[in-house]
Formats: C-alpha cells, structure tokens, sequence
C-alpha cells in the first residue's frame, strides 16, 4: 500500500522537483531554510531573508518499497541520499535520478551539496485511532486551517490529518493523557517573536504535563523553539518531523527540568540546537534524568545536534541515552556536554551514533553587526564530541558543575574524501570541577576503528582525567 496525499488549495508547490513515487505523479512542499551558518543574538527583529533559501519536502505512507523518480529543475554532476547508513545509491540516467525506500524514515536528497535539499518523510501505514466524533478530539481535516493558540486540556486529542495545514500554535499548562497527532503539518510561520503577548509559543509548549504524546506530525517554520517540555513527566515524541527552521533560536525538541522522556524515529533539521536537554532558572527544583533519545535523523544548520546544556540549572542529570541516530549534517558540535552552571551530568551514553562530514559543510561565523559579510569557508570540521565546564553568557547559577561517566560506544564517522579527522575536546575548570571518567570504546572513521588517543585529536586541560580509548 502506497498513500500520497495531495496538497491543499492555497499552499505552495515546489518547483525544484518532479516527482514520482511508484509511477505516480505526487508534489512537493516548499520549506524557508537556512542557506548560511551566520548568527547573532537575538537584535530584535527576524532574521534576514538574503540569509535563507527554499527547501522542499514530500511525505507519503507505505508498506512496501517505493520506487523515488526524481527530475531536478537544475543541472547536477552529484546526487546524495542521506542518511548514509541507509545504503541508498541512486541511478542516475536521462537527468532522472531514481533510487528505491524499502523501510519508513526520513531521508534527504541533495545535489552538489546541501543547497535546495528534498527532505522524503516516508510514514509507516499507521491507524493512530482517532475518531473525528469524539467530543475529546479536536480535529483538523486535509485543507489549510487558521485557529491560532490552541491550549489542550486533560484528556484532549488534537489531530492533524495527512493534506492538512494547521497554522497554530500549541499549548497545555498542568495537564495530562493528552495528544498531538497525525500525518499532517503544524505550521508557525504566523506568529511574530517580537508581537506577541503569550511568549512566544513556536509549534508547541508543554508546561507542567503528564502523559504527552506527540506522534507522526510535521512542524514547520516554528518562531523560537520548536517543542518545548517544562516540568513533565512521561513525554513522548515519536516521528515527528521538524523542517523549516531558519529564524533565531529555532531549537528542535527541548526538555527542561524534566524526565521520563523519549524521542524517536524523529527528523530534525534546525536552525540552533536540535534535541536539547536543559535546566533553566525558576524550574531548576527538578532533575533532567531518564530521557532516551533513539532511531533519530539530525541536519543541524547551527549549535549542536545532540546536547546537554548549555543551561545546566539543575542537581543532576543522569540516565541519559542517545542511541542508533544519524547525524547528517552538523555546525558547531555533533555531540555536545555544555555545563554552564551547577549540575552533575553523570551516567550519560551515545551509542551506535553515525556522523556524516561534507566537503560542502560552511563554518559557522557569529554576526556582529547589520552590514557584516558572511565569509564562512567550505569544508568546516563540527567537533565530534564536546564536553566542558564553565560560566558563560546562558549561566545564571554562577556554579561549577562536573561531568562524569560519560560513554561514546560504537561510533561511525563517514568523511568526503581529503578531510581530515574530526576533533573532540574534553574540559574541566578547576581540581573540583573536572571533566572525568570519559569512556571511547569503538570509534570508526570511514570504517577503520581509530586505536588510541594518540592517532585521534582530542583536547583536553589539566581537570580532565580518567579517559580511557578502547
């Protein structure tokens, strides 16, 4: 079975792709995505359009293999599927590129680079059980709907079909059981950062919940943070996609203070960090702890892909686990342990973690004024892992945390051809504050395991000890 959706009255399609899927003829969405990795603190106002580009973007249903036919609008000489680990080699012949999905996820289509990438979000057939009859679901059938601020209420289900567009922004304040699904878009372009009385929201916030389960849906164009948990407990997030991302601190998913989380199969592409577990001031009586991130795709446009930080107002964080995800493309860290104020971030694992570098990746470059020139150089080598300690701009308890048991097992690293290897750094502050107990066992660059530190950059300072290279 092969599902394609149609796409609704009134919303653009792309242009850059012909597309077939099985035979069958099926469009595009377009998405504003950042074209460039330059950045600045917030100046008041949005980011400037000369500083993004279009990306297109394409979802479907299935349960058997997908034939993808694709004729590009613009000339290529290299086509890429990603992730890579996927295998995914596609023929080109005629200026028809095609190539075969045999299994649901998010994939990525670029040539000669990542500009202009088609994003494939290829859904399982899937019954998420939602009857539009139910007085406890909110319901949102293909078309384009402007509600603006939905705020959920225990019990409530809000459900966009496949071929909706549902320009809102989504809400819950100490509730529980409550729902956010199907196959269709939650759209934020409408809600201006600096016009708004109720935060801003970006897609969706969660303060104080229990039992939140996000699932199937795509977010898109979201103001600040895409999703954001505050205080809860038991939140789910499960293939959703994030695209579009191109204004200020537009984070992927955000836990602060909470626990009990997981987020899976999920595709992530934003313009700042893309799944962040942080502690911020005045929620800081709870621990981070218990949050398992699995099966997730990462295009990260600017910050960190997988991150810890850098707000650390918290006791603890512990029982943290980032496993099988696909780091496609990275800006300033793949895997990152920013504490930047008191906690103990102990007890963390990334395991079967695989890392994309392009020859094509741009430096980031912080903006320091209106007229300055972006002159960021191809090539660029994100940190691969990254931990310290330190205050900063983002500390607000003025304390010294630790990190401590920390483990990097079974990680792949594929490079283009002429880069170099990726560096890693591990920091302490002070002989009470120490970067320890660091664990590298398996680590393979372009498949040859790497032996020993000696043969791998890593940086590290005088509060740093106990790393151990297996």
């Amino acid at each position: 079975m092969l599902k394609i959706y149609s796409i609704p009255a009134g919303e653009p399609i792309s242009g850059d792709f012909g597309i077939t899927l099985n035979g069958q003829a099926a469009d595009a969405y377009t998405a504003r995505v950042s074209a460039i990795p330059f950045n600045r603190v917030w100046p008041g106002r949005q980011r400037p359009i000369e500083q993004t580009e279009i990306a297109s973007f394409i979802y479907f249903a299935a349960d058997q293999t997908v034939t993808v036919a694709l004729n590009p609008a613009k000339k290529f000489n290299d086509v890429t599927v990603r992730p890579l680990s996927k295998n995914i080699k596609p023929h080109v012949k005629n200026k028809t590129i095609t190539f075969d999905i045999t299994e649901p996820g998010q994939y990525t289509v670029e040539l000669d680079g990542f500009h202009n990438a088609l994003h494939i979000f290829a859904n399982p057939v899937f019954d998420f059980g939602v009857s539009k009859d139910d007085p406890d679901v909110i319901y949102y059938g293909a078309g384009i709907h402007d509600a603006g601020y939905i705020d959920l209420k225990s019990g409530q289900t809000l459900f966009i079909e496949a071929g909706a567009v549902l320009r809102a922004a989504v809400t819950a304040h100490n509730a529980s059981n409550i729902r956010i699904a199907g196959e269709g878009i939650l759209d934020n372009s409408w809600e201006e950062r600096d016009k708004t009385d109720k935060g801003p929201i970006g897609c969706m916030k969660f303060f104080n919940c229990r039992n939140v389960e996000v699932s199937g849906i795509i977010c898109r164009d979201s103001v600040v943070w895409t999703a954001t948990v505050f205080n809860s407990d038991n939140v789910i997030f499960d293939n959703i996609k994030a695209i579009g991302m191109w204004r200020y601190n537009a984070d992927g998913i955000d836990f602060v203070n909470s626990a009990n989380g997981i987020i899976k199969d999920c595709f992530l592409r934003n313009f700042d960090d893309c799944v962040v577990l942080k502690g911020l001031k005045g929620w800081d009586t709870r621990n981070v702890e218990n949050i398992h991130v699995s099966g997730c795709v990462i295009w990260c446009d600017w910050g960190r892909g997988l991150e810890i930080g850098a707000e650390t107002c918290a006791d603890e964080y512990r029982n943290i686990i980032f496993e099988d995800c696909d780091l496609i493309h990275g800006a300033h860290m793949h895997m990152d342990l920013q504490n930047g104020d008191r906690a103990k971030v102990h007890d963390i694992i990334f395991d079967n973690i695989r890392v994309e570098y392009s020859r094509y990746t741009l430096e980031p470059v912080y903006q320091n004024s209106d007229d300055m020139i972006y002159e960021g150089r191809e090539g660029y080598m994100p940190q691969l892992f990254y931990a310290h300690i330190y205050n900063g701009v983002w500390s607000k308890d003025y304390l010294w945390g630790e990190n401590y048991n920390i483990t990097f097992r079974n990680i792949q690293v594929q490079t283009d051809n002429s880069l170099p290897l990726p560096p890693a750094t591990f920091l302490g502050v002070n002989a009470e504050h120490q970067t320890h107990d660091i664990t590298i066992d398996g680590l393979y660059i372009n498949g040859k395991r790497a032996d020993n530190i000696g043969k791998f950059p890593v940086k590290t300072n005088e509060f740093t000890y106990n790393i151990s290279f297996k």
